[in-house]
């Protein structure tokens, strides 16, 4: 996550740490009542859907934020031969669940890295900035639709999976991990990934995952993104951006959305409908800020795609060598991504999906 200036990290930090402190400690869902479990107007979930989300584990979570965090892994800067590996996990996971690669295959430069013709299509290659010497990649995969008309429109779920790299030290420590800062939401939608490549009949429209590089460097991978043949972005209909949702609140996330598109609303009602996950979205407490338009999400917005962009905020580890794998809240995680897994089911299922209402 990106964050204008250090006056404003200051105040973004004691918002959430205040809300934080704030949150409800009786095991509410934070403002939901839970009095009607299936609300009307929300489409039919699908038959095995509990068991698809009872993939979504705290320890699968942990396994993955520890391969992304871990020292070997030099903070993944963009760009890096550790970032190249991260995004190899990444494509390899995609390709083993079975998804559809979903990038311009570029198997010249794969093969000049022995990079395997399995995975080079889930790989997105761009040179990010024009003083790199080295190209990095998004990492893109596709969950076609079981609807043979809607199937061509997408719901997009992303996150960052670089970090900043190597840095001055502090307190003998160089490596800026990144485990919250976006280890936690890159694992999530890897597990979600995994979650609906497991159903028996996909949603009626596609799903696109997607892995950017470059966001700690002005967005760099989700604004070259919009620009390319794999996103047509007449079909996308949604977006959902996760990123730091491992720390602070443990039975809420902030939502981060444009106040004309009624996004929030039908996320809520998902929300709602599901009180046993022990968790609530909390309308942007950061207005000042302008989140919107500062980590992945954003260049989606120009688009006309309705985004959501869901965080449980700064703490004191941000972009620190401290920000480590164990200091994650997983049971959390784990709980916040199951949300995340019904709120696509319903973008992707429903009739009509999230917009602008006059």
């Amino acid at each position: 996550m990106r964050l204008k200036s250090g006056a404003g990290r200051v105040r973004f930090l004691a918002l959430a740490l205040a809300l934080s402190a704030c949150a409800g400690s009786d095991g509410s869902p934070g403002g939901l009542d839970g009095s009607d479990p299936d609300p009307p107007g929300l489409a039919d979930p699908p038959f095995d859907g509990a068991a698809a989300v009872a993939t979504i584990s705290e320890a699968d979570l942990v396994g993955r934020v520890g391969i992304l965090a871990h020292d070997s892994m030099m903070g993944r800067q963009t760009p890096s031969p550790e970032l190249e590996r991260a995004a190899l996990y990444l494509a390899s996971e995609a390709s083993r669940l079975g998804l559809e690669p979903a990038a311009t295959e570029d198997s010249a430069r794969c093969n000049a890295r022995a990079i395997s013709d399995l995975l080079c299509p889930y790989l997105q290659w761009f040179l990010a900035m024009p003083e790199d010497v080295d190209m990095t990649m998004n990492v893109v995969a596709r969950l076609p639709g079981s609807d043979p008309v809607l199937v061509d429109e997408h719901v997009v779920i992303g996150a960052h999976y670089d970090h900043v790299g190597i840095r001055m030290p502090v307190a003998g420590d160089s490596i800026y991990n990144g485990a919250d800062d976006n280890g936690s939401g890159t694992s999530a939608v890897a597990e979600l990934a995994e979650a609906f490549a497991g159903l028996a009949e996909p949603p009626r429209r596609s799903i696109l995952f997607v892995f950017f590089a470059g966001e700690e460097r002005g967005l760099l991978g989700s604004r070259h993104f919009v620009t390319t043949p794999e996103a047509p972005m007449g079909s996308v209909v949604s977006m959902i951006n996760l990123d730091m949702v491992g720390r602070n609140w443990t039975d809420r996330v902030a939502a981060v959305f444009q106040p004309a598109s009624d996004i929030f609303e039908r996320a809520e009602l998902v929300a709602d409908a599901h009180p046993e996950l022990d968790m609530a979205l909390l309308v942007d407490p950061w207005p000042e800020e302008n989140l919107v338009f500062r980590s992945d999400q954003a260049p989606f917005i120009q688009y006309g795609v309705p985004v959501m962009f869901l965080t449980s905020g700064l703490h004191e580890d941000y972009h620190m060598p401290s920000d480590e794998a164990d200091l994650l809240d997983y049971e959390k995680t784990e709980r916040l991504t199951r949300l995340v897994f019904w709120i696509l089911w319903e973008f992707a299922e429903a009739t009509e999906p999230p917009g602008f209402p006059q």
